[in-house]
């Protein structure tokens, strides 16, 4: 009777053992989730221009509302996304909104392209300002308003380097009206600075595509 009690003490104590190794667990295996990301540039149309400050914004699903600005290269990055499908827009003064739809996963990418709204720039005399990254061929039209027999010179200047130097006006050397194409910012934009002597030179910037 006692061997007999014995033996199924030990046989328990065998079942208990292996109910416990059964539901023992090892170490966390589990894979850490991949990064989800969505990232682009926006371009000018037509260019190869970024157009700097514009804001892309996911429009719906589980990242909506998430916005983004553009950097000087255009380019734009949301990290630690949700996976799905989505809308995005891409906008920026003066361009029209464009809108896309993109699968959102690790390393999804999106590109934009904003057709560029027209540009000019006029005045009278010396001046500074910037010419916009996708202008990169402009018509010059300057002309002289002052008397008979005077002059005064014009001279554009882009990044530092000249563009035009001419004498506007009727004395010997000049002309009275000027108009050429240049070529200005190539991609990059930048400042333009105008040179004339006094008001009586009237000129007039506009980008051709």
């Amino acid at each position: 009777m006692i061997q007999r009690a014995v033996l199924v003490l030990v046989i328990g104590v065998l079942v208990t053992g292996c109910n416990f190794l059964d539901t023992q667990t090892g170490p966390d295996e589990t894979p850490t989730p991949a990064t989800v990301s969505l990232s682009g540039v926006v371009r000018a149309t037509g260019t190869s221009a970024p157009v700097k400050g514009a804001l892309v914004q996911i429009l719906d699903g589980a990242n909506k509302g998430l916005v983004m600005t553009t950097d000087v290269k255009g380019a734009y990055k949301f990290d630690n996304l949700a996976a799905g499908n989505a809308n995005v827009s891409a906008s920026a003064p003066q361009f029209p909104e464009a809108t896309a739809g993109v699968h959102i996963n690790p390393g999804s990418t999106l590109d934009f392209q904003l057709e560029p709204p027209p540009w000019t720039a006029k005045g009278n005399g010396s001046d500074v300002f910037e010419v916009p990254a996708w202008v990169a061929r402009v018509r010059v039209d300057g002309e002289f308003q002052g008397t008979q027999g005077k002059c005064d010179t014009l001279t554009v200047r882009f990044a530092g380097a000249n563009v035009l130097n001419i004498t506007l006006g009727t004395c010997a050397n000049g002309v009275p009206h000027y108009q050429g194409v240049h070529l200005m910012s190539s991609g990059t934009g930048g400042m333009v600075e105008m040179f004339a002597p006094s008001t009586l030179v009237a000129w007039r910037l506009e980008w051709l595509r």
